[in-house]
């Protein structure tokens, strides 16, 4: 445990080195990691258009999460005193090997900016210091330095101040000495059991949520000897994990054993395992058989005597296997379930990469899982309505659930109101959503971080001038907090302020540099205000720190077609493309593209798809019925046409294209409707050829 997290230091160590660059085909990054001048580097890069290096994003590496037992991962700390997670780490299986952490083996991997939060400190720890103000739920995490480097003795035994004062007494008695720190050892067994269980019971880390933290609990407040219970709920799915294993399900699994349920609690974590005393290698499987068969034993010999077991009594490796864990799919932890018989199939074969967010997530009652009952107060009423909410699995049932328990017990806490508001906003319910983040601000008007995420939500509801007016109020009590800037930024812009947008956003960058959001809603404000140089490098740098995003290369092929740099346009846009097939944008952005350097065939075909992937797309209907026009398809480019029209009127030269095809199929009355359409437009060109068809039409 004291490995569990510490600074990487200085040196020449081959430890933290890659022998040669890692290529990770999913995304098109190479990864390494360098060490200059005594420091350690994680360096990311792609070849570009040019077969260049493009998109290098290098970041010092500052602490290590992991002792090496299973894996290691690299921390980089920023200016803010915040930790970011990089994207590349190691693994012990197989002698050692590199990869892609948990959640960046993808195409569309987060760059590396994910920060660490405090639950992952929590367990990965001793307990940090926390600047003010960023304690309460919601702000960013950030850490007072020094960092402790390691779990440390407070973990189990509490602080050790008293401890200490008692040792250092000059007729200090041992009794008096021992009274003076916590014994985990003179706990009731579910006292003893939860020193463990804060760190290993977690039902999942998928969307559910897994736990939800009392309200009036700070996120690194909870001692040994208080009940879990008052710092934490545990929650799970209504059908338990089933054959699911995850990395921090040690408790969980040993939970839902029969050999715990029925050993009347005399089962724990300490049966087994001696936290100052970990043994490995042989010993430590002598050691727990010796553990199974001292209850065991006795059935074991009459199991041999009468054919029905081996001799050999290797009773881990048969009901306690390693198995390969579903989210960290290249590690494999002791599955703590023990059972008769083990499911069919090999338990350490390779699995598909997990995603975080899974395509297909859980819906429907998040259960109390632990403790297994509460009693019935209002607190936990609320806390378990919202669970229901948290990560969306069982909106239907828990916002009515939540907005009754508010309303009956008007609970002063803020967090409730937020999480009702969070609810309302999942379900596209952006009115309540609004009312309820209001009743949050009322009841924490100094706090920052509930009101940026009210004029978060605000944005989220394009309700762009109260978003300005919430957004200003949060940067002028925090200045310091780029992504308010960054959102005052996206509202002044929708309120056609582009002069203070622009300043909005370079401010947040000034601020924080690794916003890529900020980039790409600053280059696309360039894009409108002429600035094309300044966009490109927007573009460019928001691309640098998350290369993966579809949206954003398309963005710069857009750009790029725009100054006729066709070659390299082509190339973002079917990189776009291979990154997110459905993404219209992409397919319509090339389409013009193609059409425009009279590549029609192809260029039909990416309208056809831009169409398909999104029929609400006027300007997809747009161009496919241009281009079926062309060759001849009048058929399928009056539909096309048609549908344009219907979802944006004043497609002038939609207009006018339509009524000038159905003068060709001798609908004279259809066209003159479409071409009167036309003529009122605002574009003089096509104007002018409608009032000129129209005069044809009357001879």
């Amino acid at each position: 445990m004291g490995r569990s997290f510490y600074r990487l230091p200085a040196g020449d160590s081959i430890t933290h080195l890659t022998p040669k660059p890692f290529y990770h085909e999913a995304s098109g990054c190479y990864f390494a990691m360098i060490q200059r001048d005594g420091k350690y580097y994680q360096r990311r890069w792609q070849l570009g258009f040019d077969g260049k290096e493009t998109n290098v994003d290098e970041k010092q590496v500052d602490f290590v999460l992991g002792s090496g037992n299973h894996s290691r991962t690299y921390l980089h700390l920023t200016s803010r005193n915040a930790l970011q997670q990089l994207p590349f780490g190691w693994y012990a299986e197989n002698g050692g090997h590199w990869g892609m952490n948990p959640g960046y083996d993808r195409p569309d991997f987060p760059g590396a900016t994910r920060l660490v939060g405090y639950q992952c400190m929590f367990c990965h720890n001793a307990y940090p210091g926390i600047p003010n103000g960023h304690a309460e739920e919601g702000a960013e995490a950030q850490y007072l330095l020094p960092l402790p480097e390691g779990i440390d003795c407070q973990r189990c035994h509490g602080p050790g101040q008293r401890h200490i004062a008692a040792m250092s007494k000059p007729d200090a008695k041992p009794a008096e000495v021992r009274a003076a720190i916590l014994n985990p050892a003179r706990f009731s067994p579910e006292r003893e059991m939860e020193v463990c269980l804060q760190c290993h019971l977690e039902t999942t880390n998928l969307p559910l949520p897994g736990a939800v933290q009392r309200r009036n609990r700070g996120p690194f407040s909870y001692l040994p000897g208080e009940a879990l219970a008052d710092f934490r709920l545990s929650f799970d799915r209504a059908s338990r994990s089933g054959e699911r294993l995850e990395v921090a399900q040690a408790g969980y699994r040993m939970l839902e054993s029969q050999c715990f349920l029925k050993s009347e609690r005399k089962l724990r974590c300490t049966t087994c395992h001696d936290p100052h005393n970990v043994v490995r290698g042989d010993s430590a499987a002598a050691h727990y058989n010796g553990v199974c068969l001292s209850c065991h034993q006795a059935a074991i010999r009459s199991a041999v005597a009468a054919g029905a077991h081996t001799a050999n009594s290797a009773c881990v490796s048969c009901h306690m296997p390693k198995r390969r864990t579903d989210e960290a799919v290249h590690i494999a932890m002791t599955d703590h379930q023990i059972r008769r018989r083990q499911p069919a199939g090999d338990p350490l074969a390779e699995k598909d990469v997990a995603r975080e967010s899974p395509p297909y997530p859980y819906r429907g009652e998040v259960v109390l899982y632990y403790p297994a009952h509460l009693p019935a107060t209002a607190e936990n009423a609320l806390d378990t309505a919202v669970a229901q909410l948290r990560d969306g699995s069982n909106l239907q049932d828990g916002l009515p659930r939540l907005a009754g328990l508010i309303e009956k017990y008007h609970p002063s806490q803020a967090g409730y109101y937020r999480d009702l508001a969070e609810g309302y906003l999942a379900a596209g319910d952006g009115a309540r959503a609004i009312l309820h983040f209001e009743e949050a601000v009322r009841r924490a008007p100094a706090s920052v971080a509930v009101l940026l995420r009210f004029g978060n939500a605000l944005v989220e509801s394009r309700q762009w001038a109260k978003a300005e007016a919430v957004l200003r109020s949060v940067t002028a009590r925090s200045a310091g907090d780029a992504e308010a800037w960054g959102l005052l930024g996206q509202a002044l812009w929708q309120l056609n302020k582009s002069a203070e947008a622009k300043s909005a956003l370079q401010k947040g960058l000034r601020l924080n540099r690794e916003l890529p959001d900020l980039h790409n809603y600053l280059g696309a404000l360039l894009v409108g205000s002429g600035d094309r140089v300044g966009a490109e490098r927007e573009f460019r740098d928001a691309l640098r720190i998350e290369p993966g995003i579809a949206e954003w290369q398309a963005n710069l092929a857009n750009l790029l077609a725009s100054q006729n740099e066709t070659s390299e346009a082509t190339y973002y846009f079917e990189l776009a493309i291979r990154l997110k097939p459905g993404y219209a944008g992409s397919r319509l952005g090339y389409a013009r593209l193609l059409a425009n350097t009279n590549r029609n065939e192809e260029a039909e075909q990416q309208a056809k798809a831009a169409v398909e992937a999104d029929q609400s797309s006027a300007a997809a209907h747009e161009l496919w019925g241009y281009l079926l026009a062309a060759r001849g398809g009048l058929d399928d480019a009056t539909r096309e046409l048609q549908a344009a029209v219907r979802l944006q009127p004043d497609l002038w030269h939609a207009q006018y294209e339509l009524g000038a095809i159905l003068v060709q199929k001798g609908d004279t009355a259809g066209a003159s409707q479409h071409l009167k359409i036309a003529a009122q437009g605002t574009d003089a060109q096509t104007r002018a050829s409608a009032l000129e068809l129209l005069q044809k039409l009357k001879r």
